[in-house]
């Protein structure tokens, strides 16, 4: 199923280079979907909560409604700060044993502004860019950067905001499985389900229908922590599945918690399995994060 992963960015990233467009275009639908139910996603940057101090299991009600309180809080209240850090990324086309055939590898720079993520490219393949392409990278830096300053920037945090719909999660069942140790923190393990009987009018209903996975939320912060989902039936690509299908996507993502209170996404996995008529397709997708840091407020 994840931030090439940008988060809040409907972008497909560093998967453009598949070569079966239909494959593509659910690729992208499906990002987008799971960037929808899991609020959190959209949101990168959070500081962080009062301790909840529970003994026991919460309901999964209990738990949802403390991520969108927290979700909607930070969307509406992001501090004026900077974090930047790096991020590489690698999307693999595999064969039946799973050997790569080819692979495109990716470097950034992030810069976190006020929760909204700018990943500019500075590498490719282990080069670096050629003069057209760091003024196409300055470009999309300096449109960010006016979006952020003019009156854009109200229309994003709604945007954010919208994300995080009870009825979107009323799409599924969530069930609060245990308690765990997570990265030295206490979280709660929820898992969720899509609810049967739901309708199935676009690509984005047949998507959110078959999504099922694993939730760590943890406890002080209501953040996040750990994602696990997977498709759990296949997914038919156009009339009947005459274009294909996916049969597995399993994605996995990280995040971590800085000293500040602030929650990154550190490390996300995907892998794709599918058909594309008659030819099957694989692809793995890794994006890793590290060196993170506040920027100076002067810069």
């Amino acid at each position: 199923m994840n931030n090439g992963w940008q988060p809040v960015e409907r972008s497909c990233g560093d998967i453009r280079q598949i070569r079966s467009y239909p494959f593509l275009v659910y690729y992208c639908e499906l990002k987008y979907c799971l960037t929808g139910v899991f609020a959190l996603l959209a949101i990168p940057v959070a500081s962080s909560a009062a301790a909840s101090g529970l003994a026991t299991l919460p309901s999964a009600t209990n738990v949802l409604n403390r991520v969108i309180e927290r979700a909607s809080h930070v969307a509406r209240d992001a501090k004026d700060e900077k974090y930047s850090y790096a991020k590489r990324t690698l999307t693999q086309e595999l064969n039946s044993q799973g050997e790569v055939i080819q692979s495109t590898e990716k470097k950034y720079k992030v810069l976190l502004v006020l929760g909204w993520p700018f990943s500019r490219v500075v590498q490719i393949q282990g080069q670096q860019l050629s003069a057209a392409e760091i003024r196409k990278e300055d470009e999309r830096e300096q449109d960010f950067n006016n979006k952020l300053e003019g009156r854009d920037l109200k229309k994003m945090r709604e945007k954010k905001e919208a994300w995080i719909k009870p009825e979107l999660l009323a799409r599924f069942n969530f069930n609060v499985v245990s308690n765990a140790t997570y990265a030295n923190r206490q979280a709660w393990v929820l898992e969720f389900k899509p609810k049967a009987g739901a309708p199935e009018n676009t690509v984005q209903d047949r998507i959110y229908n078959r999504i099922a996975g694993l939730l760590w939320i943890d406890e002080e912060d209501a953040e996040i922590a750990r994602l696990e989902a997977h498709l759990n039936e296949d997914l038919s690509l156009g009339w009947l599945g005459m274009l294909g299908s996916l049969k597995t996507c399993d994605l996995t993502l990280e995040r971590h918690r800085m000293p500040e209170g602030i929650w990154v996404n550190a490390n996300q996995k995907l892998l794709l399995v599918g058909r594309k008529l008659l030819s099957t397709m694989r692809y793995r997708a890794t994006e890793e994060s590290s060196g993170f840091q506040r920027e100076s407020s002067n810069q």
